[in-house]
């Protein structure tokens, strides 16, 4: 699939990968539903529309959603002229490749390139309906929009056998279109990915637990999420069971609906879905549970078949001997290289320091343990900073004495916080809006305040002091929650 795009797209913040553009009485329930789905499994950042309601204009948070996305995915099909909300979205869109260098991908569902290009055939009858008592320039820019999406080149539904190879092609030209940079600050991943392909023994047919240990900020949920999406695509189904709140009796619900929902199989009850995955070939990764909430889910594992695999992640070893799991991947330290690469790409957007910095830049590295969470929220918090508060900042770092390590750069990274910021810190981190939804919590921290919510929980993101879940809820590092609390606790 060909795009279009601009090289200055490289320097832009962006909030998802994906942006599909699409009809919703075409497409919703069937192609789109689908090619969601495929996106997900594969770790691919897309916006969701869900609960707005559509009307002649695109809302705020929709021209938002565009600008911030890296692609967009317009899946032009028979009806997709027949709705003003669509053709203002494409016409934005379009607006978006030239002056911000969005890559435009895209489908051809069921309609002719050439009836998009020229507003022809069924396509232009829709077309001309919308069009009535609209003004002239509105209709000459619809039009322009339609004739410069028509030309790129895309996947066209009556090429293809079945959606689903179809779905798979689209998926891969989304993935070789994004940039490889998020994935190479992952310093050492491959490495971590080679072995653990080999522990899991992925091509074999032998079912499979394993787990992952090391303490808190190694990298061990980083490094579990690069191997699901690295080999989610070889199973039937999958789920991965973000860190959060477990409750022992509602786990194993939890991980049948989460491995059955996207299949639209509705659980009726409990022995009934735990069947339906012994005749599947399945992945399930467990970040973070407590080894008693694991002993629900010993039938569950026992019943699995067909080279299933189950990874299990936590920093204590007792989770693993007392659920009798075994085989054990003990994520190591990195070693100093890697521990200022990472330190530099968080500090400077690049693998090593650039010259005049890279002196400072050991010297602070140094300071530390090789904890990636602590390398990486070191480094963003000496992000665009003056040679000379690069100077002071071992002498600061000194000062945090009986801090561990870790506890030491979040500190640091805290104090360097404006007001604002802090107090917005704060408030993500307190029980009622840890765990979240993002767009819930941007309404209520936004009410009667004149600043860019949205924007400056981006900034903590940035920062590795929260991060967003794929679901959409604000987390946070349970050494950064602990520290927070210490924080406002020395505040009072």
């Amino acid at each position: 699939m060909d795009s279009s795009s601009s090289s200055s797209s490289s320097t832009r913040h962006y909030n998802y990968d994906v942006f599909p553009s699409f009809s919703g009485q075409d497409v919703r329930r069937t192609f789109l539903s689908h090619f969601l789905e495929a996106l997900k499994s594969k770790g691919i950042k897309t916006f969701i529309d869900n609960g707005i309601i559509r009307s002649e204009s695109i809302n705020s948070e929709l021209i938002r959603a565009i600008r911030e996305s890296r692609i967009a995915v317009v899946i032009l099909s028979k009806n997709y002229a027949s709705s003003s909300w669509c053709l203002n979205e494409l016409q934005l869109i379009m607006e978006c490749t030239v002056s911000l260098g969005q890559t435009v991908m895209t489908v051809f569902y069921d309609v002719e390139p050439s009836d998009v290009r020229k507003q022809t055939g069924d396509f232009g009858k829709a077309f001309k309906e919308t069009c009535y008592r609209k003004t002239e320039e509105e209709k000459k820019k619809w039009s322009e929009a339609l004739s410069q999406v028509a030309v790129i080149a895309g996947e066209h539904s009556v090429s293809w056998a079945g959606e689903a190879e179809m779905i798979s092609k689209i998926v891969i030209d989304v993935s070789n279109e994004l940039p490889s940079t998020d994935f190479d600050q992952l310093v050492g991943v491959e490495a971590h990915l080679e072995k653990m392909r080999s522990v899991i023994c992925l091509d074999s047919d032998e079912v499979k637990i394993v787990g992952i240990w090391g303490p808190d900020g190694i990298g061990k949920s980083t490094i579990v999420r690069a191997l699901y999406n690295n080999i989610s695509s070889n199973f039937q189904l999958k789920f991965y069971r973000e860190r959060g709140p477990t409750n022992s009796m509602g786990l194993l619900s939890e991980v049948l609906s989460g491995m059955l929902d996207h299949r639209d199989m509705k659980i009726l009850d409990l022995q009934d879905a735990q069947y339906r995955l012994t005749r599947q070939r399945v992945l399930l990764v467990l970040d973070d549970v407590a080894s008693q909430h694991l002993q629900v889910l010993q039938n569950l594992f026992r019943s699995l078949l067909f080279g299933s695999k189950v990874i299990v992640v936590n920093k204590d070893i007792e989770t693993f001997t007392h659920n009798g799991i075994e085989q054990i991947y003990k994520v190591p330290y990195p070693s100093s290289e890697e521990a200022l690469q990472i330190f530099s790409y968080s500090a400077f957007g690049q693998s090593s320091p650039p010259r005049g910095y890279f002196k400072h830049a050991v010297e602070v590295s140094k300071l530390i343990a090789p904890f990636p969470l602590g390398l990486k929220v070191l480094g963003s918090a000496l992000r665009g900073k003056s040679e000379e508060e690069w100077t002071t900042a071992p002498a600061k770092l000194r000062a945090y004495l009986g801090d561990k390590d870790i506890e030491k750069t979040i500190r640091f990274a805290v104090d360097g916080l404006s007001e604002k910021h802090k107090n917005l810190y704060f408030s993500l981190t307190s029980a009622s809006n840890r765990g979240k939804n993002l767009k819930d919590s941007i309404y209520l921290l936004a009410k009667g305040d004149d600043w860019d919510v949205e924007k400056e929980i981006q900034t903590l993101a940035d920062m590795a002091l929260i991060y967003i879940s794929s679901e959409g809820e604000i987390m946070m590092h349970d050494l950064v929650h602990l520290m927070c609390i210490r924080l406002r606790w020395w505040s009072i």
